[in-house]
């Protein structure tokens, strides 16, 4: 009763304005092109343009995004008997084009985020077929619509951050960040199907009506096709309820769907004729049934979960946190951006390596940023899948928006389109109008000349999309910005604004240290209420460089090649200075990579340690996750997926129970934290260690110590007077779990003993066993050439002894370095 035919083959791609008439000059002929995907990819495996992620190449593909570009296929077709009607369905088109059939126009899309559905039932033909998609610059058309809103609103040219990037309703990263490139390119870069029916479902909404003791699920179909019926039934629930016509499905003694038991369930939907539907209700056969046997299906993710954003005056300010079934909890996580420059090459194994990873290092939050995309289903399966709470932004960042009665049309059809998409899954804990758009306007970023005289986009935050989640998932929370703690009677700018980054209320994007003081020392003297955006920028992995950038690692940290690969804007003398405050200065590539990380490690130990101590903190989202393309950022995966010296301390950050050590002068403050569900028994000590020997030269117990769930509290304090500072590291330690240690001076004047020896054995396939004869700080193992097949690294032993690490596959070499220097390694015995 249904037909899907993928069109992904044959197609051909061709630059529309190539000038011919030049002596010279080659025509582009047609060339195959890779469906879904982007023009730059094309050229790119054609041998036109290089890859523009590796070297300088940025600069020299600039010219694709200025020109025109045609895409075309042929396909066979014949009707298929016992359906009337012909569909053409677009999954994404990026993003301004125009759709032709046969010669005909039969469509156009002008919005990155909406599929494009057309009915082709009279204009298909049987035999073959042409199919043509004729794509204009993205910038030539932003900026025609720019001139022209400007003339009809008496803007002048002097504002800033209305760029033509906000006049395409396109992923804006592709714009250009600062860490990412400038490659706005296009395409078709998701499926392409052909589809023939009778009728279709277009969505299932599941909603919970809960009662004392059961929920009952209100299952909405939406669908088209006259005189049809939906039945549903409930997957993953024991005894799971039968076939149900009427959408109402009572829920008892099931699960409930949480960041710590992610219980994802599932309605099969299913569309019937009304006749059909009568008898299969009848019979109940076992099982379930499959595409053949009912004009549609569609299988919906959900969850039994209540998810609620918690925004409270209190005595601090007010509050801003999250209530899952209930029950507070610590959010802990980072910032999403898309994975890569072109989002087509990002798929559902690229997506589940990145979470999976993201899950491993304690989160329970990722922030969808809002100058990126509505995520693919995959994404958010993925996220329900490993219980990853979603802040899902609308795709509007740092810029001003048009927002007259076209452009809210525009807005609430995109919004409507993908709340219903994202709707049901479990993960969605959030929807917010924007990335830092209010902040942008109220403290005049550029400057009161750059700034218009409205904040434009407002219509589209305090009107649109609240009206569209209240109407279309109104079980989800909304904000209209991020930040958005404004304290009261702060809404007017004027010379004392705190504005919307504010400590004491809603959440804070701490840029303050990066943008402003330079040092992370700094981070505690914020007292955010919900750190939704702050971090450190370092290099990418070596690896990275050397395979990706195809920069080798003895390269001058400040050759032209690798400050190219910086959008952080800062310039070489200051990203280093900021290393530099703590660590020694970096000879090359090698260097870098290493001191960068480490210094990265430590800003954001000292950032979430705080904000974890605070009684007034509800979570920390590290700005950011992931990367776009192989670059220094402050990405805790780089753009190859490979762990950061931070991505392995963030497992001891973000458990549940958590040792902290914050210095003031002589005096080491001990604290410990429980953000778990169940009490926590401790009885921790403290120790000095001599860096040299590696001897205990000081050790104190703190006795036993019970945290309920959410209590933090200081629980004793360590005198380091008298010690030698240059050669002793603390540790403050419990059995069972890593320690929160630091040293007593910065990293570039410690006196460490010459490095040793390692001698690495493997007890097991798949297993190192690591014996360090001496103490040893940061000891990072690579594999030339390679990513680290080390599932830990960075490891610090402020005693001798042997550890055991397990790795991925059989490391062709083993290479080791440390804050003492390089070290010599012995393998002794393999068993892989």
């Amino acid at each position: 009763m249904m037909r899907r035919t993928v069109l992904h083959a044959n197609w051909e791609f061709a630059q529309r304005t190539w000038d011919t008439e030049k002596i010279g000059y080659s025509r582009m002929p047609w060339q195959s092109a890779t469906i879904p995907g982007h023009v730059h990819l094309d050229l790119q495996d054609h041998g036109i343009i290089p890859d523009p992620h590796e070297k300088m190449y940025e600069a020299s593909v600039q010219w694709v995004d200025q020109a025109d570009w045609s895409y075309r296929t042929t396909f066979e077709w014949s009707p298929m008997e016992g359906t009337d009607r012909r569909l053409l369905n677009f999954e994404g088109l990026d993003t301004v084009c125009t759709i032709l059939l046969n010669g005909e126009q039969i469509g156009a899309s002008d919005n990155m985020f909406v599929p494009v559905t057309l009915d082709i039932t009279d204009k298909l033909k049987e035999g073959t077929n042409e199919l043509r998609i004729d794509f204009e610059s993205a910038i030539r058309v932003g900026n025609e619509r720019r001139d022209i809103y400007f003339k009809e609103n008496n803007i002048g040219e002097k504002i800033d951050r209305f760029e033509e990037r906000t006049f395409v309703r396109k992923a804006q990263y592709m714009y250009g960040w600062d860490w990412g490139p400038r490659l706005v390119s296009c395409g078709i870069w998701k499926p392409v199907t052909l589809i023939e029916c009778t009728g279709r479902i277009l969505d299932v909404h599941v909603q919970q009506e809960w009662g004392e003791d059961s929920v009952e699920l209100v299952v909405t179909t939406e669908f088209e096709g006259a005189g049809l019926v939906a039945l549903h039934r409930v997957l993953g629930a024991e005894d799971g309820p039968i076939w149900k016509r009427d959408g109402r499905i009572t829920m008892e003694e099931t699960e409930m769907w949480s960041h710590e038991n992610p219980n994802v369930l599932r309605v099969w939907t299913e569309l019937f004729t009304v006749q059909d539907a009568e008898w299969f209700l009848s019979e109940q056969p076992e099982g379930l049934t499959d595409e053949e046997s009912s004009i549609d299906y569609r299988v919906t993710n959900f969850g039994l979960t209540k998810i609620q954003l918690v925004r409270d005056p209190d005595e601090f300010g007010e509050s801003f946190e999250f209530s899952v079934n209930g029950e507070l909890i610590w959010a802990r996580g980072a910032n999403w951006i898309p994975d890569h420059s072109f989002p087509s090459i990002v798929d559902e194994e690229r997506l589940r390596d990145r979470l999976s990873k993201a899950k491993d290092m304690g989160f329970n939050m990722l922030r969808v940023w809002g100058g990126g995309l509505y995520e693919t289903d995959d994404f958010y399966n993925i996220c329900d899948e490993l219980g990853i709470l979603v802040w899902q932004d609308f795709p509007f960042g740092c810029a001003y928006y048009p927002d007259d009665q076209p452009w809210q049309d525009v807005i609430r059809n995109e919004a409507t389109v993908n709340v219903k998409r994202i709707r049901n899954h479990p993960c969605l804990a959030l929807w917010c109008g924007n990335n830092e758009n209010l902040e942008m306007f109220i403290n005049q970023w550029g400057g009161p000349e750059c700034t218009p005289d409205r904040y434009y986009g407002e219509n589209h935050y305090d009107k649109v999309l609240p009206e569209v989640v209240a109407a279309a998932d109104a079980k989800t929370s909304y904000i209209a910005t991020s930040p958005i703690g404004t304290p009261p009677n702060e809404k007017i700018v004027d010379a004392k604004r705190r504005g919307p980054n504010s400590d004491g209320y809603g959440d804070q994007h701490n840029w303050d240290v990066w943008h402003g003081r330079g040092d992370w020392k700094h981070y505690t003297e914020s007292k955010g209420r919900f750190s939704s955006e702050y971090g450190f920028a370092s290099s990418c992995t070596l690896s990275t460089w050397e395979n990706a950038a195809k920069v080798p690692g003895d390269s001058d940290p400040t050759a032209p090649v690798v400050v190219w690969h910086d959008k952080t804007g800062k310039g070489t003398e200051t990203f280093h200075g900021f290393v530099e405050l703590h660590y020694p200065h970096s000879n090359d590539l090698e260097d870098w990579v290493y001191y960068s990380q480490l210094n990265q490690r430590d800003a954001l130990r000292h950032g979430v340690e705080h904000y974890r101590r605070s009684e007034y903190c509800k979570g920390s989202l590290i700005w950011q996750l992931n990367d776009c393309w192989p670059v220094q950022s402050w990405a805790i995966l780089d753009s190859e997926g490979e762990y950061k010296a931070l991505a392995y301390d963030l497992r001891r950050l973000h458990a549940d129970v958590l040792l902290s050590v914050y210095r003031e002068n002589e005096k080491i403050q001990l604290w410990a934290i429980n953000d778990g569900s169940s009490p926590a028994y401790l009885e921790p000590v403290v120790r000095a260690y001599d860096l040299l020997s590696g001897e205990i030269v000081k050790e104190q117990g703190v006795g036993a110590v019970v945290l309920e769930p959410g209590e933090r509290r200081q629980v004793g304090v360590f005198d380091v007077s008298g010690l030698p500072t240059p050669q002793t590291a603390i540790a403050f330690e419990e059995e069972g779990m890593d320690p929160a240690w630091r040293l007593l001076n910065e990293p570039k004047n410690t006196r460490l003993a010459l490095a040793p020896t390692i001698t690495v054995s493997t007890a097991e396939p798949g297993a190192l066993v690591i014996d360090i004869p001496g103490p040893v700080v940061d000891l990072m193992l690579t594999e030339e050439g390679s990513p680290a097949p080390f599932t830990e690294n960075f490891i610090t032993m402020l005693a001798p002894g042997q550890i055991r690490i397990a790795t991925t596959r059989r490391p062709a070499s083993i290479s080791a370095r440390s804050l003492a220097g390089y070290h010599k390694v012995v393998v002794t015995r393999s068993a892989f």
